[in-house]
């Protein structure tokens, strides 16, 4: 959060302060200072031009919900999936969504910024926020609205859902964010709430009792002068749930006195109590500030089953130092990549030195932005030196079919050249990382150009069909390093068999690896390391976690695998020191 970081100081002792270093403070008479306008929250239009109105049966019971979405918002999907933003906002008591829309401009913030913006409507007017049976479960309801608002946008995930309300609207979104660690019918969270904010309210005491499966987000509580409940229970559970034991720093700036808690560890699951400077501070000026101090710096990623996921801080393009590059390839199709140079490239490079390239693949409904964000190689690069390159797959997938004339492996051929025109790039010492069917993309790209590559290491659960392996393309002549890896917690793959007969094929058929492997336990990750063979072949199981990779997957693959492997110039594998 963006809050000036300094002691707290009564405006008193500052007014004394000032009028003993003016020379103030005689008896003589001080002229007032003219009094400030009066602040007037901004509301905004609601009408049906402004909002759709939508309605959904749920549990038999029809109800109503407005939402709005960018009018780009088909670009914006197009350019990166998981980063459309989806905002949830209750209203207060006795309101319906579009009052609820009128006095936060929710509308307005979320489709000015690329977001998508949700406003349920309750029962009656009021929530059921004590989830009492045989009240209005609104709980399932905005799960409901969530669920139908992705689908009609074509948004596969939900790393950045946001909750907020106001009054009794700010207790019924702490009770959503609370429960969002349900697990659906395929056994994985029914929402990954990256976030919460609520202004003057919090989740009525009598919800505390039950028993809600563990969730991490980050939660502002936001209170205005004059507001006489307590947010006190609501920050504790937040500080549990994040695995906050640090002590609170307290912060202030020119509109709202903070208290803050964080996680060292994971410094964006934060639990914050605010108290807004002006007294009345609401309506559009202050959805704004939840969207630009909060909401847009946080991502919810799914990398611990425990915890229903951890969230990370929100890095756009810039924020990574990534170059954003379109060029047409071999296809005669526009294809976009993202890529990363060392802030030293011109002296890592000075006298024809040649850098290593590493290429990480996005999976089926992914991103370039997204796996930049996740796998953080560009982080990697820049300690190790080398270039890291984030590939688009046409229509957010890759094209993992077998035929010899597969337009993605072709553009995947002509990137390699074009990069090697255009930067320093070692020839030797390619690699490739994938994600799901980016992992699939790698196993397709190795199979039939396993010389190109010093090593890979496709991850987390993408894998050819078992009868690829087959083909008359696929090539078992050439040792490669391999490093497979998937979550103890991820779900049955959508292509029985595929699993074993990737393994079987880069441990055995390939690599020659006949005898028992060593085993590595390295916290939650368990490797076992297979030597015997023509080249390494690893294979690694990450407890408690699903279908994601983890932060230091990346660096790990670097620093045990990549880095020790390259070809020589007859393209023969070779060892480094």
């Amino acid at each position: 959060m963006t809050l000036e970081t300094k002691p707290w100081i009564c405006p008193a002792l500052v007014a004394a302060a000032c009028l003993a270093a003016c020379g103030g403070g005689s008896d003589a008479p001080v002229a007032a200072a003219p009094a400030a306008p009066a602040y007037v929250p901004k509301t905004c239009d609601t009408s049906a031009a402004a909002l759709q109105k939508q309605t959904l049966t749920v549990n038999g019971v029809t109800r109503e919900y407005l939402e709005v979405a960018p009018s780009n918002i088909t670009a914006l999907v197009a350019k990166n999936v998981r980063n459309v933003p989806v905002v949830v906002s209750y209203h207060d008591a006795a309101q319906d969504g579009q009052k609820g829309a009128a006095a936060t401009c929710w509308n307005e913030v979320a489709s000015a910024n690329g977001g998508v913006a949700i406003f349920p409507t309750a029962v009656g007017g009021n929530w059921n926020t004590r989830l009492e049976a045989g009240a209005a479960d609104d709980v399932a309801f905005t799960r409901a609205v969530i669920a139908a608002v992705l689908a009609k946008y074509g948004l596969p995930g939900n790393e950045q859902l946001f909750v907020t309300g106001v009054g009794q609207g700010a207790a019924m979104a702490s009770v959503m964010a609370m429960a969002s660690g349900q697990l659906g019918a395929n056994s994985r969270p029914t929402n990954y709430v990256a976030a919460l904010a609520t202004v003057n309210g919090s989740a009525d005491p009598a919800v505390f009792s039950t028993s809600f499966a563990p969730t991490t987000l980050a939660a502002w509580s936001i209170k205005q002068p004059g507001y006489t409940g307590s947010d006190a229970q609501q920050i504790v559970y937040w500080m549990q749930q994040n695995g906050i034991t640090a002590p609170a720093v307290g912060t202030s700036d020119a509109k709202f006195q903070s208290v803050v808690y964080t996680n060292p560890s994971y410094p964006a699951q934060q639990a914050i109590t605010s108290t807004t400077v002006t007294p009345n501070y609401a309506g559009k000026d202050l959805s704004q500030d939840i969207w630009d101090r909060w909401f847009t710096k946080k991502v919810k990623v799914s990398d611990d089953t425990r915890t229903n996921g951890t969230v990370r801080d929100f890095l756009g393009v810039a924020q990574m130092g990534l170059l954003d590059v379109t060029k047409t390839l071999s296809t005669g199709v526009s294809r976009r990549y993202l890529v990363y140079l060392p802030k030293n490239y011109a002296a890592l490079t000075a006298g024809g030195k040649k850098l290593p390239l590493v290429f990480s693949l996005h999976g089926r409904n992914g991103a370039a932005e997204f796996i930049a964000l996740t796998s953080r190689w560009w982080e990697v690069a820049e300690k190790n030196g080398f270039i890291a390159v984030f590939p688009q797959g046409l229509n957010n997938t890759w094209n993992t079919g077998i035929s010899a004339s597969n337009p993605d492996v072709a553009d995947m051929l002509a990137l390699i050249n074009q990069l090697k025109a255009d930067y320093a790039v070692d020839a030797n010492r390619i690699y490739m990382n994938g994600q799901s069917m980016g992992a699939a993309f790698t196993n397709r790209m190795a199979v039939q150009y396993p010389n190109l590559f010093a090593a890979v290491a496709p991850c987390y659960s993408g894998h050819l069909g078992a009868s690829a392996y087959a083909d008359a393309i696929v090539r078992t002549d050439v040792p490669l390093p391999v490093w497979q890896c998937r979550g103890q917690d991820e779900i049955t793959s959508d292509f029985p068999g595929s699993e074993p007969a990737a393994r079987q094929f880069w441990r055995v058929t390939v690599n020659k690896h006949l005898g028992n492997p060593v085993l590595q336990v390295d916290g939650r990750n368990a490797t076992e390391i297979y030597t015997d063979g023509v080249a390494e072949y690893r294979w690694q199981v990450r407890q408690y976690q699903p279908h994601f990779e983890f932060e230091g997957q990346s660096q790990k693959l670097w620093d045990e695998f990549f880095k020790r492997f390259a070809r020589d110039a007859s393209g023969n594998l070779v060892t480094l020191p």
